[in-house]
């Protein structure tokens, strides 16, 4: 750690963040981040990191924070700290059908990225051959533009993303909570997970996340990042 630099480990996806090589960086971590600096006196050192490095890199005491829209699980709490919630992050549907639950989804090909969250628990929902794994949410939509697959399965954020990023005539449905499938449809919560030991930091980032959220700081940065859905902010049941 050093002194008056607050080190973020930024694992790259937008509409969180994109750190880009020449130190641009876009996002809705690149408004609220910069705010919690000023406020602190710290200036910021952006390392663009994948998942696992910034795990450790947070556990190792290696930087002060992540960013990209980590959400809070049991199992991350074991070995860094985390935060109160930002936002919220709908599961969410992309087709070009306009399916809108899981069960719309039966007998379909649907994609998804290996390794996510979501994988396990679709292939649990409509079985095993009817999923289609790929390594990135690009090739999902890629397939699904060629009609190889006929739905995507993943985060509400990145898929509005990707959709108003590349004109994209597919629609995006954001599933309510549904008790059948809580894996599927419960929102992910990002936060801004911390090393473990720094308790003040987690206190300090706490703090700026009540006022952030209260005076409309985090409404903006969201909507600004195609995020108007009011359950990006409230939750699907407030």
């Amino acid at each position: 750690m050093s002194s008056g630099v607050l080190k973020v480990a930024a694992v790259q996806q937008l509409p969180s963040v994109d750190v880009s090589p020449n130190g641009d960086v876009q996002g809705i971590d690149s408004t609220l981040l910069p705010d919690f600096a000023m406020q602190a006196c710290l200036t910021i050192a952006w390392q663009p990191l994948a998942g696992p490095a910034a795990v450790s890199a947070l556990s190792e005491g290696k930087v002060d924070i992540g960013a990209g829209g980590w959400y809070k699980t049991p199992a991350r709490g074991k070995v860094v700290g985390q935060t109160d919630t930002v936002w919220y992050d709908s599961p969410a549907i992309v087709s070009n059908s306009g399916y809108r639950s899981i069960e719309s989804l039966s007998g379909k090909k649907i994609g998804v990225v290996g390794g996510s969250l979501f994988e396990a628990p679709i292939k649990e929902a409509v079985g095993d051959n009817n999923v289609v794994v790929f390594q990135s949410i690009d090739a999902v939509f890629q397939e699904l533009a060629s009609g190889r697959i006929d739905a995507g399965l993943g985060s509400g954020a990145v898929l509005t993303h990707q959709v108003s990023t590349r004109n994209s005539d597919a629609k995006v449905e954001t599933l309510s909570p549904d008790a059948r499938y809580p894996k599927l449809t419960s929102p992910g919560e990002p936060n801004y997970p911390y090393t473990k030991s720094n308790t003040e930091l987690g206190a300090a980032l706490n703090s700026f996340i009540t006022a952030a959220r209260e005076d409309g700081t985090v409404r903006d940065a969201l909507e600004q990042n195609g995020l108007s859905a009011p359950s990006y902010f409230t939750g699907p049941q407030s």
